[in-house]
């Protein structure tokens, strides 16, 4: 928790209107911390999805993704995780050809290929992606994961609520994924149904609610290294997507 002593100084920015969300802009400031918050559907999942996939086929470097239950992720829910990106033929042209789909098992994602042989899902020996939950951080304290450099922490703004000291077991999962490096970056997304959430509090981050779309906040604190960076995504025209007629009612 941010407290009166290590007050953090903030500076503006302004982030980069396209059509859909692009994770590189907020790269170029190196934060430790990427909160990201906007419309859904504007691609900011896609957009850090993506750039695990490339940073794992690239250097091995692998990721986790975070979210406050397993049952966000179990099942249909991660078998289907990445489906967008090999619809886009993304797997394929991260790997050169190697892989063009993904495996979900036992919370871990993998590099996978139909054999031409028998039509058999074959997957890569190493995954490039490891799920985990708030709610069960307990059972993966005493692994650890040295190849993990980027944190996704996907839905990170609550509509029904949080977990008792929820910030707490975030910083936990972070300590148990970091250990004694520096090299891990995170990534923090949410939709903005509900701004007030205890992150920002417990992280000092004081403008959220002021925020203007598109713009980008950059936090320090004091003589500490560490740099938080806050992104209020752009509308990124979703107003004229076909899909609007769908939620045209007068409802606020």
């Amino acid at each position: 928790m941010v407290n009166e002593k290590n007050t953090p100084d903030i500076r503006h920015e302004d982030s980069v209107k396209g059509e859909y969300f692009d994770v590189s802009h907020i790269d170029k400031f190196n934060a430790h911390y990427n909160v990201i918050f906007g419309k859904r559907s504007n691609g900011k999942t896609y957009s850090v999805l993506k750039k695990a996939v490339y940073k794992y086929a690239e250097s091995g470097e692998q990721t986790a993704y975070l979210r406050r239950y397993r049952e966000d992720f179990k099942g249909k829910r991660g078998a289907t995780m990445f489906d967008a990106l090999i619809a886009n033929d993304e797997i394929r042209k991260a790997t050169n050809g190697k892989w063009d789909t993904i495996k979900f098992y036992s919370d871990r994602w993998y590099f996978a290929k139909r054999s031409e042989e028998d039509d058999r899902l074959v997957s890569d020996s190493t995954p490039f992606c490891y799920a985990f939950s708030l709610a069960q951080m307990e059972h993966d304290k005493s692994t650890s994961y040295p190849m993990i450099t980027t944190v996704i922490f996907d839905e990170f703004i609550s509509r029904i609520g949080y977990l008792p000291d929820e910030f707490v077991l975030f910083m936990n999962v972070l300590s148990t994924i970091i250990r004694q490096r520096d090299n891990v970056r995170i990534y923090m997304l949410g939709n903005t149904v509900n701004k007030y959430c205890p992150y920002f509090q417990e992280m000092g981050l004081k403008h959220v609610e002021d925020m203007e779309s598109g713009k980008i906040d950059i936090y320090s604190y004091g003589d500490s290294k560490l740099k938080v960076a806050v992104e209020r995504t752009p509308d990124h025209n979703i107003e004229g997507r076909k899909s609007e007629v769908y939620f045209a009612f007068d409802n606020p």
